[in-house]
């Protein structure tokens, strides 16, 4: 049975007095290999509430004149109802395979859910930018640090525990979505390569890219590998090359 509104206000203010638990790569490789979901279950069912009580409290200081912004309410109302979706399960339900079937179910729903916010977000803070003009707060640039540093850490909690133990696919050798010898130059010449496609569609060009890899730890010439999440590091290359690339294009056209 779902609390009622009540209650569920009160449960998220009960919730966000407690300090979210810091996680490093380490302990998620250490995890991986453990693959224990019930173990799992009992860390993420008191974490990821945790998390989102956090988010919603950021969200419910914002300034009025962002928070009455539409998009922006449909993000508050997200977590509220992401909050509200994780309220159902407790420590009893760790060894009961339903229930535990039943929360993978969940997480699926919830990481789907949320996949729009950063573009949602976005559309709030533009509409405010228009209405405001000068009178644009900088204090928000701080919120949103904070708000999309939290949202990348609950994403990788849902990830990791989804490709773990179901139904998304793990990568061979990898730990949950930890690859523990990332090759550093496939990544930056993917997301280069991606990044160069964007340019020439919108600009028809796009400026060349020399990609220099240098390993300081042993011969120059050996690949660099890391400890790291493949989609994370693709992600803010081909960000900082597709910025990059069109600012050049649209100054030289």
């Amino acid at each position: 049975m779902r609390p009622n509104i009540r209650c569920l206000s009160t449960l998220l203010d009960k919730t966000s007095l407690y300090r979210p638990s810091p996680i490093t790569v380490a302990q998620l490789i250490k995890f991986g290999k453990k693959r224990d979901e019930s173990l799992s279950y009992a860390f993420l069912h008191q974490e990821l509430p945790i998390r989102i009580s956090h988010m919603v409290k950021e969200l419910l200081l914002l300034p009025e004149s962002l928070l009455q912004q539409h998009s922006v309410k449909l993000v508050k109302d997200m977590y509220l109802k992401t909050f509200e979706d994780l309220a159902d399960f407790d420590e009893s339900g760790m060894y009961d395979e339903q229930n535990l079937g039943k929360f993978k179910r969940r997480l699926g729903d919830i990481k789907r859910r949320h996949q729009t916010v950063v573009e949602t977000m976005a559309e709030g803070i533009l509409a405010l930018k228009n209405d405001s003009g000068d009178r644009f707060d900088p204090s928000i640039n701080y919120f949103l640090d904070r708000f999309y540093t939290s949202r990348i850490a609950i994403r990788v909690l849902i990830s990791n525990h989804l490709v773990l133990f179901g139904p998304e696919e793990e990568c061979p050798g990898h730990y949950g979505v930890i690859d523990p010898s990332l090759d550093v130059q496939d990544i930056v010449d993917d997301a280069a390569s991606s990044a160069k496609y964007l340019c020439n569609h919108h600009y028809g060009d796009s400026p060349a890219v020399q990609i220099s890899i240098v390993n300081q730890k042993g011969s120059k010439d050996d690949e660099v590998s890391v400890v790291y999440i493949a989609s994370h590091l693709h992600h803010m290359v081909f960000e900082l090359m597709k910025v990059s690339s069109m600012n050049i294009m649209y100054y030289v056209m």
